[in-house]
């Protein structure tokens, strides 16, 4: 049972200093859980929490002297751990906090001049018949796929990106990834999706497919064969009519509060 003069004693020794200290910490771990949100990372940091969580109540529930012991002295080398597993979230935030301040850090991505730059680039190289694939990183971070390519960090742009995929230009074989209104590389080597349904697919098909099996990144896929548009999001592929309908699909799985309801496919996940 709780002590009541403990807990006075508690509050007694509360001051602004300690109050300063709660509040830092909460805003360090809401900005951590908000970084992580929606990523690979946050489902292995659920594994871990999970299962150290097992090991502290068996060892606490059955008197295991080398579970308490090791649960005990695990801190540091959990610490240590994380560093290593969450590298390119780590990375991510301190360059974008670097580049942006921490009041954009904590604002959402605006995502309407990458909707314009896309939807227009995208209708020019399916007229042209210029193959393309673009990747827009969203919550997942990919700096493991950007650094695969040549950096270029370069405000997006219909005519940039129309640029790069012209036939025969060095970069035109692989991927852009765009991060926050920014193309911040080009010729990208992708994972391949691991598992197809329609087996006549390409290779920017399968690409397309593989990055979205395992992070939230929507992938506007152009054909150089029959300049077709696809959508790539969740592992599931679908094919856009044209310019505008794309310009709607974008609109809606990117910024949803500025869609037209009942603009987008049903088949594009979210």
């Amino acid at each position: 049972m709780f002590d009541i003069q403990d807990i006075r004693d508690v509050l007694d020794q509360f001051t602004i200093t300690s109050a300063v200290d709660i509040l830092l910490l909460a805003v360090l771990i809401y900005a951590s859980l908000r970084l992580l949100s929606g990523t690979r990372a946050m489902t292995q940091l659920r594994g871990v929490i999970a299962l150290f969580l097992l090991f502290v109540v068996l060892g606490r529930a059955l008197d295991l002297v080398v579970i308490n012991f090791l649960v005990e002295h695990s801190v540091t080398a959990l610490l240590v751990g994380a560093v290593i597993i969450f590298q390119p979230e780590i990375r991510r935030t301190l360059d974008r906090l670097g580049r942006t301040g921490f009041a954009d850090w904590f604002r959402s991505t605006e995502y309407h001049d990458v909707i314009e730059a896309v939807a227009r680039a995208a209708g020019r190289m399916s007229a042209a018949r210029h193959g393309a694939i673009i990747v827009i990183e969203r919550e997942t971070g990919l700096q493991d796929v950007i650094e695969t390519g040549v950096p270029l960090d370069a405000r997006v742009s219909a005519e940039l990106l129309a640029n790069i995929f012209f036939p025969n230009s060095p970069l035109h074989d692989m991927a852009v990834v765009i991060r926050d209104q920014r193309v911040v590389a080009a010729g990208c080597v992708l994972p391949l999706a691991s598992q197809l349904d329609d087996r006549h697919l390409g290779t920017r098909h399968r690409a397309a497919l593989g990055i979205t099996e395992t992070t939230d990144a929507l992938v506007v896929v152009v054909s150089e064969e029959t300049g077709e548009i696809n959508v790539a999001l969740d592992g599931r592929l679908t094919h856009i009519p044209d310019e505008h309908r794309l310009r709607a699909v974008l609109e809606w799985v990117l910024a949803p509060e500025t869609a037209t309801p009942g603009q987008a496919p049903a088949e594009v996940g979210r």
